[in-house]
């Protein structure tokens, strides 16, 4: 098997230290990274003349990219040591043996996490997006390192996991930022984990996604309306309905009327770890019983704009979600419940096909699959399982 390209470059470094001398080897053996030689001294014990033809010692830094250069200055240490005859053996009693692996230090998983933040903030995703989904995470991984010493990955990462609920949307994300961030330092996850990281669809609504439906819709307008909220605050709200926008994008938008169509021109793109969005521009669709016109929402959006705090908030679904929860909605409801209600009437109301939708949603038709099918397959398959149980009991 090739071996990976920044072991190569530890070995090229060590053998251009060495001046050539041949006889040793940097290698990897399970989870830790070892110097092999003939050369090293016999060990603490070991009777003179042994017929053993090499040595391993193991170096404390971790096998993996980002210690790559660490574990080189240890390699070359130990072998100008031993070449001046002054290296020996490290004492067995002071380490345990067989735990506490050196890699698991917190200080050692926090450097691994500023090297992955910087590969991956402004490369596959915004600093929010760090902040918001991966740091918590990973922050919570590195403390719980400290908390006793762990006789190896599994342990480890097995007690980490079960802090989260099982088959919680928490647990799958927890899972997958220390996977993440085990492929970054090069080391080999633990498959026997897999199980633990559950399914977050079975603590999911059986019924898909919580969307609003075009009651709650109405209930939701008149609520505003008859609270301290202003025509800009519904007209923000409107724009979600009419448009299923994701409540950042309200932050760089512009309504226009297109032909007779009232159009959304989203200048906003979504960068994620998942890829990314550019502009696009969304025809109005509004719920049923509404005019095309949205209820007059281009001359509003002239006239009243839309809340100043909403266009400088750093999360905007945040603040309306808490509109929400002031109105006294239905328990459940979200700001993004107005874009799930936008894909459920694109799917079910105009029939439009999955790469279609997803378009004018601005993410992939895998993302729209995986997040709406259930509903939108369901009602078809119910209908299809209906008409075959009549039809066979007509035969």
């Amino acid at each position: 098997m090739a071996s990976s390209p920044w072991l190569r470059t530890l070995s090229q470094g060590f053998k251009a230290h060495r001046l050539g001398r041949p006889g040793w080897y940097v290698e990897v053996n399970r989870d830790r990274l070892r110097v092999v030689s003939a050369e090293l001294p016999l060990r603490p014990g070991e009777p003179p003349g042994s017929a053993t033809t090499r040595r391993a010692l193991t170096l404390t830094s971790p096998p993996g990219p980002a210690t790559g250069a660490a574990a080189l200055a240890e390699a070359c240490a130990v072998f100008d040591a031993v070449m001046a005859g002054t290296w020996a053996w490290p004492d067995p009693t002071a380490t345990p043996a067989g735990d506490d692996p050196r890699h698991l230090a917190p200080e050692h998983l926090g450097r691994l996490i500023e090297n992955l933040q910087g590969r991956l903030v402004g490369e596959q995703m915004a600093a929010t997006t760090w902040e918001r989904t991966w740091a918590p995470y990973l922050s919570r991984l590195a403390a719980a390192a400290g908390e006793r010493r762990w006789p190896n990955d599994g342990a480890f990462l097995s007690a980490y996991l079960r802090g989260w609920e099982p088959n919680s949307r928490a647990r799958q994300m927890g899972y997958d930022r220390a996977r993440r961030l085990w492929k970054e330092a090069g080391w080999s996850w633990p498959e026997e984990l897999a199980p633990l990281r559950g399914n977050g669809k079975a603590a999911a609504d059986p019924e898909g996604v919580r969307a609003f439906t075009d009651e709650e819709t109405q209930q939701l307008r008149e609520a505003i309306e008859g609270s301290k909220l202003t025509a800009a605050d519904l007209v923000a709200w409107d724009c979600l309905i009419c448009f299923g926008l994701r409540p950042k994008e309200l932050q760089a938008l512009e309504l226009q009327r297109r032909d007779g169509v009232l159009v959304a021109v989203v200048s906003r793109s979504k960068r994620s770890s998942h890829g990314s969005s550019g502009a696009r521009t969304v025809p109005a669709v509004p719920p049923a019983g509404w005019p095309a016109d949205c209820r007059r929402l281009l001359e509003r959006w002239k006239h009243h704009g839309l809340p100043p705090g909403l266009l400088v908030a750093r999360s905007p679904g945040q603040l309306l979600t808490q509109q929400l929860r002031r109105l006294h909605l239905p328990e459940g409801l979200t700001a993004y419940g107005l874009r799930h209600a936008f894909a459920l009437r694109l799917g079910l109301d105009l029939g439009l096909h999955v790469r279609e939708a997803a378009e004018l949603m601005g993410h992939s038709p895998a993302v729209h699959l995986a997040t709406y099918g259930r509903r939108l397959d369901g009602p078809a398959l119910q209908s299809k399982v209906s008409e075959l149980v009549k039809l066979r009991a007509g035969k």
